[in-house]
């Protein structure tokens, strides 16, 4: 019952927000919050649950955002269409390099996303007939679309603010499911301890494999909306490791292996990094890295983590 209150008052206020503001920086805040919220919560699936450090997640992104603008720029398909079918890719592409990689454990694994997120990045800037190399893919306008009789301005950002809303509510969703079932529990035994949970009969290489399958569909859906909403891809921008590491910090400072960990460490992160870009430029990496040390160091637990205790121990006294 708590649980569903809960999901009423977030999905309320997601719906309400951007009525507040018609200031178009602020409403852009509010996409990339939510933007990095669906980016931590897919990490936290592999990396929290699972406890496999992905520093390769930008493949699934790429590949997402390429999904969707080829398919709408060489063969005309719906977008939306292509913004879905960007998350099947993501699967996709996900399940042979899982097979792969998760033969391998702890840095040796880090290590192998890593290697692959570079070789993606790699073969996609230099593969120029299919993705114009390091001159990109350029959207210039978006097909109409209707709703309830009225036509949709996606040159406006009301909209895309609430197609990234209803994915994040995806992500967050597919997140406490997976928490709630038997898939969560596998999960969390190969985190503590992958020796023991392949003794118990877990196969440990197929709930993993199925975890970031999970998890790229979710960063693929992601990379199909930033391919839409800014309009313009290249190699650099999409499969840059960068990426990859902000994903951990969002899931790290908000919280590991939570369901609201990632929307707290998206709002901390992105709301103060945003404000140091548009003054600093590269500003925002700076507080990236003494925020990430400072968390590790006072808050191993994330934000949100810290909070449930300080609210569990409150109410065990009271």
């Amino acid at each position: 019952m708590k649980n569903r209150v809960l999901a009423i008052l977030v999905v309320g206020v997601l719906l309400a927000v951007p009525f507040v503001t018609r200031n178009p920086f602020y409403q852009h805040l509010l996409i990339m919050v939510l933007f990095w919220t669906l980016l931590g919560a897919a990490w936290n699936l592999l990396g929290g649950f699972a406890g496999q450090v992905s520093f390769g997640h930008a493949t699934f992104l790429g590949v997402g955002a390429y999904t969707t603008m080829l398919l709408y720029l060489k063969l005309g398909w719906s977008p939306w269409l292509g913004l879905i079918l960007g998350g099947l890719a993501g699967a996709l592409i996900a399940l042979p390099i899982g097979l792969i990689c998760f033969r391998l454990r702890g840095p040796y694994f880090s290590l192998a996303t890593l290697a692959v997120a570079e070789i993606v990045r790699l073969v996609a800037l230099n593969w120029e007939s299919l993705t114009a190399g390091p001159q990109g893919l350029l959207i210039t306008h978006l097909p109409e679309l209707h709703l309830f009789g009225q036509a949709i301005d996606w040159e406006t950002k009301l909209p895309f603010y609430y197609v990234i809303a209803v994915l994040t509510l995806l992500g967050m969703g597919v997140t406490f499911f997976v928490s709630q079932s038997r898939l969560g529990a596998y999960l969390l035994a190969v985190r503590e301890d992958i020796d023991s949970a392949e003794a118990a009969g877990i196969d440990t290489v197929r709930t993993r494999v199925v975890a970031l399958a999970l998890s790229a569909a979710l960063v693929g859906l992601a990379g199909g909306f930033y391919g839409l909403y800014f309009r313009y891809i290249d190699p650099d921008a999409v499969f840059s490791v960068a990426l990859s590491v902000e994903m951990v910090f969002i899931a790290v400072v908000g919280g590991i292996a939570t369901t609201g960990g990632p929307i707290v460490g998206a709002i901390f992160l992105v709301t103060i990094s945003e404000i140091f870009r548009d003054r600093f430029q590269s500003g925002h990496l700076i507080f990236y890295g003494l925020f990430m040390m400072l968390t590790i160091r006072y808050l191993p637990e994330g934000i949100w983590g810290r909070l449930r205790l300080v609210l569990r121990l409150s109410t065990q006294r009271a």
